[in-house]
């Protein structure tokens, strides 16, 4: 922590002490109620209100960027700190001061319905995309957690990236060593380079210990271990499934006490009013006058929150309230106010600033989200160099597929965006002039959402008249995927093909298709072997955003080249989870019946309109020709673009462990970096491995071992050129 903000930190500190004297319990179990109202107009404490903003503020008319996992695929550290420093800005003018996110969850089960929410597979890639959101949400320097910024929320801690069955909650069984190497990477990334300020638990329980009442992750790693000094704050009603769910408590007083002690500050549990039945309030009182919890604890809990509302500049801020509202003011129906709450309806205490029309509307805000959709979008296959396509060649384009004019946003989103573009009527304005564009649905998606639970279908909507447009088009730009009801929270899948009949519609178009460009927008990647097999060309994305036709018309038409990389493994099919790239080594050769082991598409992939050349990684050696475990080695690796347009690449180091003492993953990525290139220009890109990013958990601590590890460099996992390293 800075000067500036030490400062700062010693002077919240001394006021919040000082607010804690002259409070009553009730007005201290008041302070710890998140999402609901927790000023104090008697003692002048200001209110704190809580939200969501994943890829956007979840508020009308606030920017709507790209979903999380399709952030993940930009690779690009600077742009998300760019754009999470936006969604603070818009959050603290629309009254938001603490935000729940970033996800940073190592997802490896696309079975599961929130791997949308999360940046991807690797421990290492999430950890420098989360650092960067959080960063940017929280701010640096003089402006860290000042007016436009707002605390950042880490979650969930730990392990639900990966859950049993792909199944949302279920609980997870894992080894110290594979919790530190991969699901904590994130967290204590956040906690020792960005300070963050807020960690949320998970939903379930981890070795037989539910992660709100978890003692020994909350207390003793995340607290004494890592230097964590900020709010844990409980997912919504978790502390209840205490004793409803999980059955590790007899009762609410039980529940409330248990995750208390375990390190819990604040509870979330917008559907609980404040009365009897709320656990921190009523119940947890209780607690205490029954000798069950001491009172220092919850003051503890009571001066992290304070802090915060002192850092946030709160007391001064007019979007904070001070006032502890009536039970029967706490609720109200989204009636289409600015002043409610999008997600659980609950009142808006924060009160918005004057300025918060011009700084949602500011127009930087909204290049900055095109910028983003540009730079997220994937491209698979690119048979023969079809794309770019040229405008001028083309007489009339069939748009096509349930996914083409659909509302595509993702989970967590607001309901009132400020605009979208669809992909049809992004390619309609971009053929303005040059040449027709004629549509088909051909599928209705919204079959699929009935009673917003997935049926198993589909509707064939009119695909006889995909097929005639497709036969009378010079290309046909086939649009399918899922939407926020196919993948979501809580609704998980078996099947990782496309829902209902999109594989038949897209036979029945390519063969109708003079050429045919493939574009699937879901928020999990889909086994589409299919796809791979007969597209001319294929990209994907995971949600774009408010600009999301926009951005696809000016990449099929070569204004944008593509840049994105997997954020994750691609399988063939369901059957191959767990497949992601870092897996350990098998103990045999490893093989299917009559199917290869090899994913669809590899971690780190993603093609280009432009070629480049990666040289293998070279090690600069000091004067003594040598490195020990506790040296930093600096590796250098060359990238030239030997294409005719300009491009960027991202260049992906990785390790492997030649010989350990305990097995180790067939390759880690450890450092990675985009890098713009004219034609013809080379670019030298130089990084440095620290000894942790050689160690493995072993014997509960960090360890590097003397011997043989192979650095490679290249433009994915499974693309790498390689040199050795001998680690004295």
């Amino acid at each position: 922590m800075d000067r500036y903000n030490l400062e700062r930190r010693i002077k919240a500190e001394k006021w919040a002490e000082g607010k804690l004297t002259h409070m009553t319990l009730d007005e201290k179990l008041h302070q710890l109620a998140a999402s609901f109202p927790n000023g104090n107009e008697r003692l002048s404490i200001p209110h704190m209100q809580q939200g969501e903003c994943l890829h956007g503020a979840v508020t009308p008319y606030a920017t709507s960027f790209p979903q999380a996992l399709a952030l993940g695929s930009t690779w690009d550290t600077q742009l998300i700190e760019q754009i999470a420093t936006v969604i603070a800005k818009e959050c603290r003018s629309c009254g938001i001061h603490q935000c729940y996110g970033p996800m940073v969850a190592v997802v490896r089960d696309p079975r599961w319905g929130r791997i949308q929410e999360a940046y991807g597979e690797d421990p290492y890639h999430v950890s420098r995309i989360g650092l960067a959101f959080s960063l940017g949400l929280q701010g640096t320097g003089e402006k860290y957690l000042d007016k436009d910024h707002i605390v950042a929320t880490a979650k969930h801690f730990v392990a639900d990236g990966e859950p049993l069955g792909g199944l949302n909650g279920a609980a997870m069984e894992i080894s110290e060593r594979s919790l530190r190497e991969v699901h904590l990477l994130p967290f204590e990334t956040l906690v020792k380079e960005g300070h963050v300020c807020s960690v949320m638990p998970a939903h379930h329980s981890l070795n037989g210990i539910p992660c709100h009442s978890n003692r020994y992750l909350l207390q003793n790693i995340l607290r004494e271990e890592y230097g964590f000094d900020g709010i844990v704050v409980s997912d919504n009603g978790d502390i209840r499934k205490l004793h409803t769910a999980l059955f590790v408590s007899d009762c609410a007083e039980t529940s409330a006490v248990m995750a208390m002690n375990a390190g819990v500050d604040t509870e979330l549990a917008w559907m609980v009013p404040w009365n009897e039945n709320r656990l921190y309030g009523p119940v947890l009182k209780n607690a205490v006058e029954k000798g069950r919890i001491n009172e220092d604890t919850i003051n503890k809990s009571v001066i992290r929150v304070l802090i915060k509302k002192y850092e946030l500049g709160l007391i001064e801020d007019s979007t904070a309230d001070s006032k502890q509202e009536s039970l029967e003011k706490c609720y109200a129906d989204s009636d289409g106010t600015d002043h409610v709450s999008m997600a659980g309806k609950t009142l808006y205490f924060g009160k918005p600033r004057h300025d918060r029309d011009e700084v949602c509307f500011d127009k930087k805000h909204d290049l900055l989200a095109l910028k983003a959709a540009l730079k997220s979008i994937i491209l698979l296959e690119n048979k023969d160099n079809l794309l770019p396509l040229n405008k001028h060649s083309i007489n009339r384009m069939a748009v096509i597929g349930p996914n083409a004019d659909r509302l595509l946003l993702g989970n967590y989103s607001t309901d009132k965006p400020k605009y979208f573009i669809s992909v049809l009527d992004g390619i309609k304005n971009y053929a303005k002039g040059n040449f027709e564009v004629t549509y088909s649905q051909a599928l209705n998606q919204d079959d699929y959402t009935k009673d917003n639970k997935a049926s198993d279908t589909l509707t064939s909507y009119s695909m006889s008249d995909a097929v005639r447009k497709a036969k009378e088009a010079d290309i046909t730009l086939l649009v399918l995927g899922g939407n926020e009801i196919t993948c979501m929270e809580n609704e998980d899948t078996d099947d990782l093909s496309l829902k209902g009949d999109q594989q038949l519609l897209f036979e029945k178009v390519r063969k109708a298709s003079k050429k045919l460009v493939l574009l699937i927008i879901d928020g999990r990647p889909s086994s589409v072997l299919w796809a791979k097999e007969k597209s001319d060309a294929f990209l994907t994305a995971f949600y774009l955003g408010q600009e999301c036709g926009n951005a696809v018309a000016m990449t099929l038409f070569g204004e944008n080249n593509p840049s994105a990389k997997l954020p994750v493994t691609i399988p063939r099919n369901v059957g191959q989870i767990q497949c992601h790239y870092n897996r350990y080594y098998p103990g045999r050769a490893p093989s299917y019946y009559k199917s290869p082991v090899e994913p669809l598409y590899p971690f780190g992939y993603g093609l280009s309109y432009t070629d480049f050349d990666i040289s293998a990684p070279v090690i600069d050696y000091n004067e003594n020709q040598k490195y020990t475990v506790n040296d930093e080695i600096p590796i250098a690796v060359t990238v030239r673009n030997r294409g005719k347009v300009k491009g960027e690449e991202t260049v992906q180091l990785y390790i492997k462990d030649c010989v350990a003492s305990v097995v180790r993953p067939t390759k880690e990525l450890k450092r990675f970096k985009k890098v713009e290139l004219e034609p013809g220009e080379e670019k030298t890109v130089c990084f440095n491995l620290k000894p942790r990013d050689l160690a493995f958990w072993k014997d509960k601590k960090w360890v590097t071992e003397p011997g043989k590890f192979i650095i490679m460099a290249g433009n994915s996992s499974a693309d790498l050129k390689e040199t050795e390293l001998d680690l004295e």
